[in-house]
């Protein structure tokens, strides 16, 4: 049965992702759009990172509020899908130079806040969740292989974003258009990655979550 639910959830993913990614390219006159923000790939990305919350408060048990800070980093990566770190104010809240320049204080306050709940729910996850994670994916179980090909696909496509002007800073130009094809395929990298942590939560659902002694 959890084998079934977790092929069904599964699915059922992947053929909404894909069918709404259809849809979303049918209705743009120019096929540049729907790779740009509040388009398609990103309006899926932020659904399949809803999709995840949803399902880990369907389907965590006893662990769904015990381990807070698996949703809490989903919907802080929804929040960087839309930009939330500098949508609501003229300085970015992930910013160096927010805290060491003239930003008003309320913004400093605010985005610190933000920085240590970010570190906390990181913190948390490395230390109660990570050692589970190692052993399974030891044992090539595939929640924790999804995890992992989701971490490598996600550091793949920060790797890729901006990749012109990462290489101009090494004296490296590339074409206009290599640098095009760079930033589309860091938004569908991404995408796979969130589908990939989806799945993921959808086969935890037969886990013992509890940290590992």
């Amino acid at each position: 049965m959890k084998d079934l639910r977790f092929g069904t959830i599964s699915l059922t993913l992947l053929i909404v992702t894909i069918g709404f990614l259809g849809i979303s390219a049918a209705m743009v006159n120019d096929v540049n759009l729907f790779f740009k923000e509040g388009y398609g790939i990103e309006l899926a990305s932020i659904g399949v990172l809803l999709a995840a919350v949803v399902l880990w408060f369907w389907l965590a048990g006893p662990y769904r509020w015990r381990e807070w800070q698996i949703p809490a980093i989903f919907l802080l990566m929804v929040g960087r899908e839309m930009d939330a770190d500098k949508r609501f104010t003229d300085f970015g809240l992930l910013k160096l130079n927010t805290y060491t320049g003239p930003a008003p204080w309320g913004v400093k306050i605010v985005g610190g806040a933000i920085i240590a709940f970010v570190l906390w729910a990181s913190w948390r996850i490395l230390r109660r969740n990570a050692p589970l994670w190692w052993r399974r994916f030891r044992a090539l179980k595939l929640d924790a292989l999804l995890i992992a090909g989701a971490f490598v696909l996600g550091v793949v496509a920060k790797s890729i974003d901006g990749l012109g002007r990462k290489l101009a800073g090494f004296g490296i130009e590339i074409s206009s258009h290599a640098d095009m094809i760079a930033g589309r395929s860091e938004e569908v990298l991404e995408l796979a990655c969130y589908l990939m942590l989806a799945c993921a939560v959808a086969r935890l659902a037969s886990v013992d979550l509890r940290p590992v002694r």
